[in-house]
């Protein structure tokens, strides 16, 4: 029984979460609908800091508009890798919204992220903003009325990794 419980907790989540990452990808919100020359400029893997002891963060960002994450907190905190899109919103500025899943005491719920990254004239070093909402199991995080269990934000710099000859 406890296993077809939990089956039944994992299948909606994961299958909202499947739905909502296509629609996320979707053309609609893709770079290259916006302008192709800053995905080219912007690809890459960065490592950012976040402000406050917020831990740090391993992110990859493609030129076709998708953004990867991982949180040095994630295994302590038991939440998943983000996966989210970004868009244009200056000549140097995108802004990114991201979901991952996270492991509640009453089962599996997730979290949307919306960041707010500004490139320096290189695109070597970067800034920004991350605004977080922890969903309850069963809430589909798109959902602009959905009530979040808890918010958070923090600030972050961070620099793209780049392959040395050391």
């Amino acid at each position: 029984m406890k296993h077809s419980r939990r089956f039944s907790v994992y299948t909606p989540v994961i299958i909202a979460a499947f739905v909502l990452f296509s629609v996320l990808c979707s053309n609609e919100t893709r770079a290259d609908k916006n302008d192709s020359a800053i995905g080219e400029k912007i690809a890459g893997t960065y490592l950012l800091n976040e402000d406050d002891d917020g831990g740090s963060r391993i992110v990859t960002i493609t030129s076709d508009g998708c953004w990867f994450g991982i949180h040095s907190y994630q295994l302590e905190n038991k939440f998943s890798n983000q996966q989210g899109v970004w868009r244009k919103e200056g000549k140097r500025k995108i802004t990114v919204s991201t979901l991952n899943f996270s492991l509640l005491k009453d089962g599996v719920g997730s979290s949307r992220f919306t960041f707010t990254v500004e490139f320096d004239r290189e695109y070597q070093q970067i800034s920004g903003e991350l605004f977080g909402k922890l969903f309850p199991p069963g809430v589909d995080p798109s959902d602009p009325l959905a009530v979040p269990i808890k918010t958070f934000s923090n600030s972050f710099t961070g620099k793209r990794l780049i392959v040395t000859d050391n």
